[in-house]
């Protein structure tokens, strides 16, 4: 079952059959908000807590992907 969550023009969902890390759909599905405009300079992320509640995952996979896209520069935090 996926989980998912809606926030800020983002709706996250991920996928646990498709071979690709939490973490890193999490980073891309962030990356292709910010390219189609859903997602622009300003907005919130939710907080790790938060998104981790809603997802349903550690709270450490979502500072994973949180930290990976401050160090590349997609968000500030």
């Amino acid at each position: 079952m996926a989980a998912e969550r809606q926030t800020g023009g983002i709706h996250f969902l991920l996928d646990p059959t498709g071979g690709v890390p939490y973490y890193r759909q999490i980073i891309m599905q962030v990356e292709m908000a910010i390219a189609d405009g859903r997602l622009r300079t300003g907005i919130q992320l939710p907080t790790v807590r938060a998104l981790a509640v809603d997802l349903q995952i550690n709270p450490n996979t979502v500072a994973r992907a949180y930290n990976e896209m401050e160090i590349r520069g997609i968000v500030n935090t």
